[in-house]
């Protein structure tokens, strides 16, 4: 393996970051593949899914392609596609020794560095969540189809390569620092994720600093010194530049950047401000209203006009506590370079101008829950102490006696959100309780429409419009939608689109995507769409809060001893705790209910008496599969994984995979409510249809949790996390 790091630090392959955009050295600067893993380790959650686009690199050489090709797997990408520009060299050394590898493209004709290629990689073979070997890497870059040539020169301007650019989702780069302005020109024309490495002097760029300014770009982790491989050809220099032993060349930079639009954590972390203003301590410029700031660490808490900080802040920049107002530089490149700066004559480095931003965090949360059903949004966002919903609505009488009788601090209202009576009752309950926060899953019923797209339009979303129109009466400060996961994948994400349009119209932010249960704790994999739109900050979803996921052993170990028709509505708890998930869903809870066995037909039981422990409708004679025509009716669910999502038939053996691990019963209505996350505490109320309805159609409540938790960590009036200043 190649000696990539000064440090004698061994890691990567001969892939190696090379462009030769130019005959210019300084469009040669190869990165390591530590300086890449050491900023990609911070995004791994937001390329899940994704398609990967490395278009300034040769696919044999690039450290970028060998760490997707090695994380692969790891990171569940989609497609990963690498181009390369014709005439990019080819070191190919491992541990200074000749790589011996001989690539043929997809008619299995040799390939040749003077002509443009392209790798697409689809699927690469390994364990789910591992890394992927170099042996399988190697095997993966030699395959048979895996390379094709282009047309042209692979130019990453060309038509050819904008249309894999097209395609992407994410566009992961060391662009030649010549053309980098031109490359993020490209990104934003296209909407596109990014994440490109750059010198910093990039950032006063007229193509770039706009972006900055409006926060829809920012810098990454890494923001300062970074170190990379030069050509053999380089002239040596005094200073950041020397020879490893092994004969390598190398040079930094001290002013290297990451530029990104992927989401950063230090974007919602206010600065901890300790300097008091003072004029003598802050000078004002020769040419401009504004005080200079030497350090980004002397920042003045109690200054409301214009500051020029150095340009290090970006480290540091939240959105939402300080305005970037411009720049002083040259004071001529473009209309947000103001000035050249100048303090008593002297002339000083760049700065970025900022002003603080006026904004009262919020203390209480209070909900209005619309759609509420049995109350799992509710029930999980009151579970963080600064969230309290005071007003719900719902069209089912028995859903809303549920949620009336576990949150009886509520004003729960049945009725029909199109009647103007009920809905003016609705915005006196919200606007006398103080209502600054909506929370609902309004029914889209027309967004998966092959014909006339008609959208919001269409008389089938009506609801959809009602909860928008109560979101434009009482303007809260934040509003949440939850939906299935279609409504993003329909009509080529044509309604999505309109639904954000909507949104911004009524002048909120918002932040949007699938979000798994299964990855905050909840024994099963439920995937829902959710729009959270903030009227002040933007609020990023929520990141997965476990590690480990939840298992149904984990859930409903200690519930495994009814057979069919057995239980009550209320008894005893008869069984020890198992398992931490079981002691937080016991807590709080003196007595066990709704743990009660459906009372299966003997045909059904003796159906399930033939299927093993986990298994399922394939244990079956082929005669006694009946009519459904769905591989997963008769199943069992697995003990030590997560659970399918649960429905409003998980009480019917015949349904789906509901069935007990290995008892002769389908689930209970307190096991499938443990498996949605309810704690016990949590009773359901109603004949056994209604029950199964308010479980199978409740948004988790640990999910609800979560989502909460990350509005409170943007919009509340928490102690900001420290930071470490220059």
């Amino acid at each position: 393996m190649e000696n990539i790091d000064t440090g004698a630090k061994k890691k990567g392959n001969s892939i190696l970051n090379s462009a030769k955009y130019s005959s210019s050295n300084t469009d040669e600067w190869y990165t390591t593949y530590e300086t890449i893993a050491d900023e990609l380790a911070h995004y791994h959650g937001q390329f899940k899914g994704k398609v990967v686009l490395c278009n300034c690199d040769d696919p044999f050489e690039s450290n970028f392609t060998y760490y997707f090709l090695r994380h692969f797997n790891q990171l569940q990408l989609k497609k990963l596609i690498c181009t390369s520009y014709a005439g990019s060299k080819i070191d190919q050394i491992h541990d200074n020794s000749q790589l011996q590898m001989t690539l043929f493209d997809d008619i299995g004709e040799p390939l040749s560095v003077g002509q443009g290629y392209v790798l697409i990689v689809s699927k690469v073979p390994g364990e789910p969540g591992a890394e992927v070997s170099d042996e399988t890497i190697k095997a993966v870059l030699e395959r048979k189809g895996a390379v094709k040539r282009l047309k042209g020169s692979g130019d990453f301007r060309s038509d050819e390569c904008i249309e894999f650019l097209k395609e992407c989702d994410i566009c992961c780069t060391n662009p030649p620092f010549s053309l980098f302005a031109s490359l993020f020109s490209l990104l934003v024309k296209y909407e596109k994720q990014y994440l490109l490495i750059g010198n910093q002097n990039a950032i006063t760029y007229k193509e770039i600093f706009p972006m900055i300014k409006e926060n829809k770009a920012w810098v990454g982790y890494h923001f300062g010194d970074m170190a990379f491989r030069v050509p053999a050809d380089t002239e040596p220099r005094s200073t950041r530049f020397w020879i490893d032993e092994t004969g390598q060349k190398w040079r930094s930079l001290g002013n290297a950047m990451w530029l990104t639009n992927l989401d950063v954590s230090q974007r919602h972390k206010d600065l901890i401000l300790t300097e008091h203003y003072s004029p003598d301590k802050y000078p004002h410029y020769d040419n401009f209203d504004a005080i200079n700031v030497r350090r980004v660490i002397d920042i003045p808490m109690d200054y409301d006009g214009i500051m020029g900080v150095p340009i290090t802040y970006l480290k540091y920049h939240n959105g939402y506590q300080f305005e970037i107002v411009g720049e002083a530089n040259h004071g001529s490149d473009n209309e947000f370079d103001l000035f050249k700066p100048k303090v008593g004559g002297k002339e000083l480095f760049k700065r970025i101008l900022i002003r603080k931003i006026r904004y009262t965090p919020v203390s209480e949360f209070r909900i209005l829950d619309l759609f509420c059903g049995a109350g799992g949004l509710s029930w999980g966002m009151d579970k963080n102490p600064y969230f309290k919903t005071t007003v719900a609505l719902d069209f089912d009488a028995h859903a809303a006696d549920t949620f009336k009788k576990n949150m009886p601090y509520a004003e729960v209202v049945v009725g029909d959100i199109t009647d103007s009576a009920v809905k003016e009752r609705i915005v006196s309950l919200a606007q006398q309780t103080g209502v600054n926060m909506i929370v609902g899953g309004p029914p889209c019923q027309g967004y998966s429409m092959k014909g006339k797209k008609l959208g919001l339009e269409d008389p089938r979303n009506f609801l959809f419009r009602e909860y928008l129109s109560l979101v434009e009466k009482l303007q809260p400060e934040v509003f949440v939608i939850e939906n299935v996961k279609g409504l993003l994948l329909s009509a080529n994400g044509w309604f999505k689109e309109q639904i954000i349009q909507a949104i911004e119209a009524l002048g909120y932010t918002v932040k949007f995507g699938i979000l798994n249960a299964a990855d905050f704790g909840v024994p099963q994999s439920r995937e829902r769409t959710i729009f959270i739109c903030s009227k002040n900050r933007e609020i990023p979803l929520p990141r997965p809060t476990v590690e480990r996921r939840t298992t149904v052993r984990d859930a409903i170990g200690d519930l495994a001893y009814l057979e069919s028709n057995e239980g009550a509505f209320e008894q005893e708890y008869s069984t020890e705790i198992q398992s931490a998930y079981q002691a937080m869903m016991r807590a709080g809870s003196e007595k066990l209910y709704n743990h009660q066995a459906s009372n299966h037909k003997q045909v059904a039981i003796d159906k399930l008496k033939l299927i093993p422990p986990e298994q399922g409708k394939e244990c079956l004679p082929e005669e006694m599969h009946g009519k459904q025509k769905f591989k997963t009716t008769w199943g069992r669910l697995k003990w030590d994984e997560v659970s399918p999502t649960i429905d409003t038939r998980f009480d019917a053996s015949s349904n789906g995979t509901n069935n007990h691990p290995f008892l002769n019963r389908a689930i209970t209505p307190r096991e499938a409510a443990r498996i949605q996350s309810f704690d016990d505490s949590f009773i359901f109320y109603g004949s056994k249809v209604y029950v199964r309805k308010q479980v199978g159609n409740a948004v988790p409540p640990l999910l609800a949790k979560a989502i909460a938790d990350q509005i409170y960590s943007i919009l509340g009036a928490t102690e900001p996390e420290c930071s470490e200043n220059d």
